[in-house]
């Protein structure tokens, strides 16, 4: 409701199985939600609603619209496909896991965060927090000197977000693992010092088409699920 006050042109809703960010309500208790929130009395939303988390074929979409969203939102299902320039080492690491291979951690960079679970994360959720803080205060520098900012700059930020009430400060440091991590696990694909974000769906992807294909699967699917249902109508 606070985005659409705004002027969004629209608003996406992910669930708690998505990954990266996420919150603890499940994407079919979550969307409806929303949904119902942003209607008028005759049930139509004020701005378009994308659903995320959890989607990954084109059953999903099928479920998706008929809550009344207007399409979905697919992460880890684009990282695992041919076209994604995600090293073809970690995207093996993906198909390796199920359902239960992830995990919501706070220890990332202080707020809720799904990611796969591998020795570093383990690490990071049996550590003590001044490791964690002193850990998260050496990324803030590596960040600091890839991205060119100043200290100042940063500092500055911080104090913004904490006036704002959005973090504590243990968080406002640890967001310095956030880019980081990413980037070792997701750019230089290298597992053991990075975290690798993923929704619950990896447990159920085993391959790696190309974009146009899984598209092509997705509507495909959808439309045969849309036919079958018309049978029950």
């Amino acid at each position: 409701m606070k985005v659409a006050s705004w002027g969004a042109d629209a608003v996406i809703v992910q669930g708690g199985e998505g990954g990266g960010h996420t919150g603890p309500v499940a994407t079919t208790l979550l969307l409806p939600s929303v949904i119902d929130a942003l209607a008028d009395d005759n049930g139509v939303t004020s701005i378009p609603v994308v659903a995320a988390g959890g989607f990954f074929d084109g059953r999903g979409l099928v479920a998706a619209l008929a809550y009344g969203a207007e399409g979905v939102a697919m992460g880890t299902r684009f990282l695992l496909t041919s076209d994604s320039v995600v090293p073809d080492s970690v995207k093996q690491e993906y198909l390796q896991r199920g359902l239960s291979d992830t995990v919501v951690s706070t220890k990332v960079d202080g707020m809720p965060h799904r990611v796969l679970r591998t020795e570093l994360v383990e690490a990071l959720e049996s550590g003590s927090r001044v490791r964690a803080l002193t850990a998260a205060a050496r990324n803030a520098n590596e960040f600091k000197q890839m991205t060119g900012m100043r200290w100042t700059t940063m500092l500055r930020d911080g104090r913004s977000m904490k006036k704002s009430g959005e973090r504590s400060w243990q968080q406002i440091i640890m967001a310095g693992n956030t880019p980081m991590l990413l980037k070792a696990g997701l750019v230089e694909g290298n597992t053991e010092a990075g975290v690798l974000a993923s929704g619950q769906v990896v447990g159920m992807i085993d391959d790696l088409p190309s974009c146009a294909e899984l598209i092509e699967s997705i509507m495909t699917t959808a439309h045969a699920r849309l036919a079958a249902l018309r049978t029950y109508i």
